[in-house]
């Protein structure tokens, strides 16, 4: 008996090896996790966590854990005490609070927002983790149809009663058994059976009995079960995780370029900053000349005041634009995964693909093609074609072939211990009929089968339909934005010449004239950034239904040979950027003012130029893109600080409210 367990130790011990079981599983996961991913092809990742340790918890967590009715914190409104806001002046300094930042900003640009959010983004981790568990269950799969080992032991204490006294014995019973399925049905296995007996009431003049055996036996489906329904679940688990791979790489592509358009939003969102506060620059030179005419007696007093007026509107517009702002770079850092208190450097410098040159029937061709999830519809499509084999298979009689074979001990000699005696083994074959008299449900589930095939092949031919649709969207997108972002800066084009002619003409137009001037070129500007972004967009979009976007490893975008950008094809107007102020490049170089009306656009441009003082907080760090200045504090860790004395004061200091309070 002993000599068995210490024979079952060993095997196991072979088994499990000096390797942990954990870090098994981890390192079989990651290269299943790799093979799988090489296999979609190149530039596909893997998922770079496998597990997380957690230490067990401490005793308060696990009472918490057991608590059949967990505590709720809700206390009544006369419980909860707040402070009153007495004076304006308050928040006004909280209002300029929220500038303030204590640490340097973190800089990003656009392929630091994609590599970060790739390793930070709880969204992208929980993505990683659906495509690992994914392994993890094909691993379970597997080893189920791997050999399979099994210890038991037991003991097993009996009294046997005659007139009052009993009889005691202990009998000992270890078990090892390895199993094996077969692939097209039914298992084989082999059992090492040892065991013991010993009398207790009698233990010196009784014998002990100790015997051993060793049993192969088979059990082999031929009609129902046989065939490839035995490996269905092997099967699936199998294609599932080509599906997950596929799955993980579509999101992976889905998801960085839903980061690019949120980065490029936050960009167009800090040139709509840039933009109005250049406005508001402007707007103030008019409210000053406004107020110089007034008092030299030429205008009525009325016009300063409408002038102060949308001075003060537009201060506080550009203040909406500033909390907007924060509030979706705080929103960006939760998506990335970054604290919400850490500032943020936005980079301007952005992707500048060029436009393809597409035909709607080549682009739903390559999307049919290249789509990873319509792939996985279509295999799964057959994996209901396969189901509905399998259902057929299980309206069939049972035709089992059963064998066993045993080994056993010296029956002569009741401690035989391990010596086997093989003229004394025994052979049993059979095989078991059983006529399929109840299939019912067996046919209700073929029938099942048969309407869920016909609805996978609906549902696939309505997805492949919209794919085409969203293909062909795609591809009127880029048309649609080239457009529009022509349009704009046709507008653009047009602002300027309108405002050049006020300043060279200022007698001729009257105050509502100059204001809608300001207010349209303020409109073209911030549309033409946008149309910029949608143009950016609508690329990676058509890039992404097409199948045809590829990300490397580090998260970089890769673009189809054609749409890679050359660095020296720099475009003459910056990337996102608004150049074309009254005054500045594009406007009227020949301006020529009457004397004492000063063009308040050409000074601002020219102060902001020498004092770096525009405020949208971007570096640019790429050669040939050009940046007009930055500004941080903007809680998202844009800098107000002002290089220049005569540069426009930020708008959310103290000042700058009071003036808008007393009207000045």
């Amino acid at each position: 008996m002993a000599g068995a367990v210490a024979a079952s130790s060993v095997l196991l011990a072979g088994a499990v090896g000096c390797e942990s079981p954990m870090d098994r599983i981890d390192r079989q996961t990651e290269q299943l996790l790799d093979e799988t991913s090489e296999q979609l092809g190149p530039d596909t990742l893997s998922p770079r966590e496998i597990a997380r340790e957690h230490g067990p918890p401490d005793r308060a967590d696990r009472q918490q854990q057991l608590r059949e009715q967990p505590g709720t914190v809700n206390p009544a409104a006369e419980a909860l005490e707040m402070e009153v806001i007495e004076e304006a002046e308050e928040a006004i300094d909280r209002l300029e609070g929220y500038a303030d930042v204590d640490v340097d900003p973190y800089e990003m640009d656009l392929f630091e927002a994609l590599r970060y959010s790739t390793g930070h983004s709880p969204e992208f981790k929980t993505a990683e983790e659906e495509y690992v568990l994914a392994a993890l269950r094909l691993l379970m799969e597997r080893h189920r149809w791997g050999p399979r080992f099994f210890n038991e032991t037991s003991a097993e204490l009996a009294a046997l009663g005659d007139d009052g006294l009993y009889d005691t014995s202990i009998r000992l019973v270890n078990e090892l058994r390895a199993t094996q399925r077969l692939p097209y049905g039914g298992e084989v296995s082999a059992r090492a059976l040892a065991q013991a007996t010993e009398n207790l009431h009698h233990k010196v003049a009784g014998q002990g009995v100790q015997s051993a055996e060793i049993i192969l036996d088979a059990n082999i489906p031929l009609l129902r079960g046989a065939g490839h329904v035995a490996r269905e679940d092997r099967i699936q688990a199998e294609r599932d995780l080509i599906y997950a791979a596929r799955q993980f790489e579509r999101f992976r592509r889905q998801f960085l370029v839903s980061i690019a358009q949120d980065y490029l939003s936050l960009v167009v969102q800090q040139q709509g900053i840039e933009n109005a506060r250049r406005q508001l620059e402007t707007l103030q030179e008019i409210e000053r000349a406004q107020h110089s005419m007034v008092e030299a007696g030429r205008i009525p007093p009325f016009l300063a005041a409408q002038a102060s007026q949308n001075t003060n509107f537009a201060r506080d517009r550009l203040n909406q634009q500033l909390e907007t702002f924060r509030v979706t770079a705080e929103r960006f850092k939760v998506r990335i995964g970054m604290p919400i208190d850490q500032p943020l450097d936005i980079d301007v410098a952005v992707i500048d693909l060029p436009a393809p040159r597409a035909r709607l029937d080549d682009a739903v061709r390559a999307a049919m093609a290249y789509r990873l999830d319509l792939q996985t519809r279509r295999d799964q499509l057959d994996d209901v074609r396969r189901a509905l084999e399998n259902a057929r298979n299980q309206i069939l009689g049972d035709l089992h072939l059963a064998g066993e074979v045993r080994l056993p001990t010296d029956r002569d000699k009741d401690r035989a211990g391990l010596q086997f005696q093989p003229d004394s083994s025994e052979m049993r074959a059979s095989i078991t009929y059983g006529l399929p008299l109840d299939r019912e449900i067996e046919r209700l589930s073929l029938r099942e089968a048969q309407i869920r095939l016909e609805r996978e092949r609906r549902d696939y031919e309505q997805f492949r339909d919209s794919v085409a649709v969203d293909v062909r969207a795609a591809v009127r997108d880029i048309d649609r934005a080239m457009f529009s972002l022509q349009l704009q800066e046709e507008d653009i084009r047009i602002a300027e010449r309108r405002q050049a002619s006020i300043d060279a003409a200022p007698e001729r137009a009257d105050l509502r004239d100059r204001l809608d001037a300001v207010d349209d070129l303020l409109r073209a500007l911030d549309q033409r950034d946008a149309a910029r972004r949608d143009l950016q967009v609508a690329i990676l979009e058509f890039l992404l239904e097409t199948g045809q976007l590829r990300i490397d490893q580090d998260g970089m975008i890769r673009p189809p040979r054609g749409l890679e950008h050359d660095p020296d094809d720099e475009p003459d107007d910056d990337v996102l950027r608004p150049d074309a102020l009254p005054g500045g490049p594009g406007g009227n170089p020949d301006d020529t003012r009457p004397e004492g009306v000063e063009n308040a656009s050409q000074s601002v441009y020219d102060s902001s130029r020498e004092s770096d003082s525009a405020d949208t907080g971007l570096h640019s760090r790429e050669a040939g893109v050009s940046t007009p200045g930055r500004t941080t504090g903007v809680d998202s860790g844009i800098d107000h600080s002002v290089d220049s004395p005569d540069a426009l004061p930020d708008p959310l200091n103290v000042g700058t409210f009071r003036d808008l309070r007393s009207g000045q």
